[in-house]
């Protein structure tokens, strides 16, 4: 018979039969389709000697008028602004207090530290900064720690990097504890209520056996400064000068620090009213500054308006003058789920939101209202005539999943609908429109806009909104939604990778409770394809050479001393780890198989040339693989650690045969059409493995069959013209892959020499 060319449909096909899908391929990963053929995908590289801390799950590229390429990371336990490759730390803090006499209590020879601070609301692994201690048993505890557990309300534990020298407790009187924002969940836990189990599933409101969700960020620039905002947590300003990375803070206190009205003013002393020239500009939650008034006075929700003025302190002294009033900031949301702007308009927009009172700073949180602050300014929020600032109310749903601004307009999801925000002007601001009911979005980081379309994973479907709402057909939503771990699906992140027309999304499989697989929608070619990897938080941006991606694991401490041959470790939090791989506890590696709740196990003990030793209680685990921020489609091979590792990349097509299969098919020479174009290796290769079985309800051959020749694999290199071999079956498929470093390739059209052959 002559050469029978293998023209194969691009994409894989998961949602039929590998038989059905004749004439395509089944299975692959690490793979895509660029022009309708396979290749392997790109490698990927740190970007930085340095790591960072927690979980990050939002990444923000942008350009400072000085030229500054800054990117915000954000964790479930910090908040970073990376510039020139180092992280620096601007984590706003929650409070600043001063401790009791002699906080730390310390035990000799040990390094755990028991602080006690009444009623700190601290939770395991946030930071705190101490400032002020002085020496007690050879120890000076100031500097940043992280709080390892909390024993009780009133007391938590560090670690110290030395022992201590005796048991005592000291420290001192002046010691400043200055605690940042409290750590969220690095992944869901089990439990009731919102945040806790499958996304949404309790219902807003509902009773938590665990209170602490996922920590989600949102960030937006206002000019070059940044704005962030936490879900269910209040909004940050950050600013950068020209020499230092100050924490970010509230955008509450940042309004008070911008004056808005200046006037002058009389009062007496120890007044509580003071009277005004002129009350332009002057609204309840304005700060007062000026002579004989202290610092930090506002004035009340008592004020109406008029020349007479109620402040919240009393004044220090009489006097005539001039004094400035501060944009409102008691009235700039003090919670929102996200953070979001028009890039037209130039609005600030907080979805979720306390609403607007004039007569009360502490409304209640409202997880269906918008609200945006005046255009051009995102320090007034308070709606007048003279501004643009206002709220509305979504009607569909019971919390604001996210948002995503397009061209034309905001794109709203709640729990069930997808709104439209387009800008009207004046008086009416903003209309708010119904473009869909009864849909999903199986996570706020689930939707992703590139080329002027919007994709989104639901919960059980993929869609698009070009102007009007599609469900996106796809050869992958059974394998996907089947192999998806529901109960951690608010895990699910969207990227672009805008160079090959790809919108990647990343999710939990089965039961891992971290995003371990990832599925790919083709969007100029209208394929699917999907693999296996691990990142949190994926950016494409156009002010970088590659698309970026957080790799993250969320270290832990061992919670029991062990010896040197125990092969089962438990941690104090190991949600975060991968099913399996490498830990580091001091100078031991120690490789392990399979984890179960927080106990890793199957360990190997003093892997990779290192020495199994004992540990102490709390001593710090880290996994081999350092936290970081990766460049994508960058060489061929996994570059995140020192030693280059080979990227492990395969395709299967589909089962196909001779007519009906009624016949044996006899395959002995195949000509491979590969190319390694980008290779950097001096001998690059693939295997090409054929596999044939009987029919589609057999295994296929890897043991002595009388009827069927064995699988076989074939090297192919560059100059490889024909491959010999000895198959036989009824139906075949065949399966490239490559697992060594510098390797690159993509597959053309093979040719197969088949004879048919008897019917058995």
């Amino acid at each position: 018979m002559p050469l029978s060319k293998i023209v194969l449909k691009p994409g894989l096909n998961r949602d039929s039969t590998s038989y059905s899908g004749e004439g395509g391929f089944y299975t692959g990963d690490k793979i895509r389709f660029v022009s309708g053929f396979a290749e392997k995908i790109g490698g990927w590289i740190n970007q930085s000697n340095y790591t960072y801390k927690g979980v990050a799950r939002s990444l923000w590229n942008w350009i400072t008028l000085l030229g500054d390429n800054l990117l915000g990371v954000g964790t479930n336990c910090k908040f970073y602004v990376e510039m020139g490759g180092q992280y620096n730390d601007i984590t706003p803090l929650r409070t600043t207090v001063t401790l009791g006499a002699n906080p730390f209590a310390m035990v000799s020879g040990s390094q755990l530290i028991t602080v006690t601070a009444a009623s700190n609301g601290s939770t395991a692994g946030s930071f705190v900064t101490f400032s002020g201690a002085t020496a007690a048993g050879g120890l000076t505890l100031n500097g940043e720690f992280e709080i390892i557990t909390t024993p009780s309300g009133n007391t938590y534990n560090i670690i110290s990097s030395t022992a201590a020298t005796s048991t005592t407790s000291g420290g001192g009187s002046s010691v400043v504890a200055a605690y940042q924002l409290n750590a969220g969940n690095s992944v869901y836990s089990a439990g009731t209520g919102w945040g806790v189990g499958p996304w949404s599933g309790g219902g807003w409101g509902s009773a938590s056996t665990t209170g602490i969700p996922l920590q989600l960020w949102s960030q937006i620039n206002f000019d070059e400064d940044l704005l962030l905002g936490i879900r269910t947590g209040a909004i940050y300003w950050w600013t950068k000068d020209t020499s230092t990375f100050a924490r970010a803070i509230t955008l509450n206190a940042a309004a008070n620090l911008v004056t808005k009205a200046t006037t002058t003013a009389t009062f007496s002393i120890s007044a509580t009213t003071i009277t005004v020239a002129d009350n332009t500009g002057i609204t309840s939650g304005s700060v007062i500054s000026g002579t004989n008034i202290t610092s930090g006075t506002y004035v009340t929700t008592a004020y109406a308006g008029g020349l007479s003025v109620t402040i919240s302190a009393a004044t220090t002294g009489s006097s005539s003058g001039n004094y400035t009033f501060s944009y409102a900031g008691y009235h700039v949301p003090n919670e929102t789920l996200q953070i979001t702007t028009s890039s037209n308009n130039a609005f600030t927009i907080s979805m979720g939101s306390n609403p607007y009172d004039p007569t009360n700073f502490g409304t209640t949180f409202d997880p269906m209202l918008v609200r945006w602050s005046d255009q051009d300014n995102p320090y007034e929020w308070v709606p007048e005539v003279t501004n643009q600032s206002g709220e509305q109310r979504l009607s569909n749903g019971s919390v604001i999943m996210t948002s995503a601004n397009t061209r034309q307009e905001i794109l709203i999801w709640t729990d069930t609908s997808l709104f439209s925000m387009q800008y009207l002007g004046p008086p009416y601001v903003w209309g708010i429109n119904l473009l869909m009911d009864n849909l999903s979005i199986i996570s706020p980081n689930a939707a992703i806009s590139v080329n002027n379309v919007t994709y989104w994973m639901g919960v059980d479907k993929f869609y698009a909104y070009t102007g009007r709402v599609d469900t996106l057909p796809s050869s992958v939503r059974m394998y996907v939604f089947n192999d998806l771990n529901k109960e951690q699906q608010g895990q699910v992140v969207a990227g672009t990778n805008e160079g090959f027309n790809e919108v990647w999304w990343f999710y939990p499989s089965g039961d891992s409770v971290v995003n371990d697989s990832y599925v790919i929608y083709n969007y100029l070619e209208q394929i699917w394809y999907f693999g296996t990897m691990n990142r949190t938080a994926w950016l494409d941006s156009p002010m970088r050479l590659y698309p970026m991606a957080a790799f993250s694991i969320q270290n832990s401490y061992i919670d029991t001393a062990i010896n040197a041959s125990i092969t089962t470790i438990t941690l104090l939090n190991g949600s975060s780890y991968p099913s399996s791989g490498t830990v580091t506890i001091d100078s031991e590696q120690i490789t392990y198989t399979g984890i179960n709740g927080n106990t890793l196990t199957g360990c190997t003990r003093g892997a990779n040339s290192t020495t199994a030793a004992s540990h102490v209680i709390y001593s710090a685990a880290t996994y081999l693989t350092p936290n970081q921020i990766m460049f994508h489609e960058y060489g061929c091979d996994d570059q995140s650690e020192t030693m280059p590792r080979a990227i492990d990349s395969y395709i299967d097509t589909s089962d196909f045969d001779i007519g009906d299969g009624h016949n044996f098919a006899f395959i002995w020479r195949v000509i491979p059409d590969m190319s390694f174009d980008t290779s950097t290796g001096a001998n690059p290769a693939v295997n090409l493995v054929l596999k044939p079985r009987i029919n589609s309800g057999s295994a296929y051959s890897t043991g002595s069959s009388p009827t069927v020749t064995n699988t076989a694999s074939y090297p192919v290199e560059l100059y490889t013209g024909q491959v010999y071999t000895r198959v036989r079956g009824r139906q075949l498929s065949f399966r490239v892959e490559s697992d060594t470093l510098g390797v690159a390739w993509q597959m053309g059209s093979m040719r197969l020499d088949i004879r048919q052959d008897g019917r058995r």
